[in-house]
């Protein structure tokens, strides 16, 4: 495991990889609506409802680790492999019984702490993000459409400021570029200098 990363410890470089497809995960609630409502409307065999939803829900849930997954890749790309957790730690260890609810609070915080150190983005408190995750994990037991589009509306909004990071790595956002000259500057007339010596070649030429 590795140790947190200070400001002075590691220059950013841009990431090879990609942010996820986050958006994908609102697909996998959808499906998992529309499986509730034809259950009430078409009065279909729960028996068969219930291992459409059970398949709809862990492939949402399998998808979600790979968002996690590709997410602190781009981190480890960043800082050159330096950053707290790799990407198979960060997503592993939400299957571990017990261990996943505290971890699903850790490593939103570890995550937004370096980016507000960096500067570049300004993102929450990563313990109020990984609180909000942790309330989707246990609303999908409640519904699993509310809970899952729950889940990767978070999800998406970390992507989002990571993107956004990495987007200010690339190059000089416009606010950090220098205000252009005032145009006026070029329409004023050049005011001539004169030396002294010439003032007194001039005075002695009249004298």
């Amino acid at each position: 495991m590795f140790t947190s990363i200070t400001e002075t410890e590691i220059d950013e470089q841009v990431p090879k990889s990609s942010p996820p497809w986050v958006w994908v995960g609102f697909l996998f609630a959808g499906a998992f609506f529309v499986i509730e409502v034809l259950f009430v409307i078409l009065d279909l065999d729960e028996t068969q409802i219930d291992a459409f939803l059970m398949v709809i829900l862990i492939g949402g849930w399998i998808y979600w680790l790979i968002c996690i997954h590709r997410i602190h890749k781009i981190l480890n790309e960043l800082t050159q492999n330096r950053y707290s957790y790799t990407p198979g730690e960060a997503a592993g260890r939400h299957v571990i019984p017990f261990y996943n609810l505290y971890w699903i609070v850790k490593w939103p915080a570890e995550l937004s702490n370096y980016l507000n150190r960096k500067g570049r983005v300004s993102i929450i408190s990563g313990y109020v993000i990984g609180t909000m995750l942790l309330l989707a994990v246990l609303l999908r037991l409640v519904d699993g459409a509310i809970g899952m589009a729950f889940l990767f509306g978070v999800t998406m909004y970390v992507s989002s400021k990571l993107k956004a990071h990495v987007k200010a790595v690339k190059g000089v956002t416009p606010d950090q570029l220098p205000p252009l000259p005032d145009p006026r500057i070029f329409s004023r007339p050049i005011e001539s200098s004169t030396s002294p010596a010439q003032e007194n070649a001039e005075s002695s030429r009249a004298g």
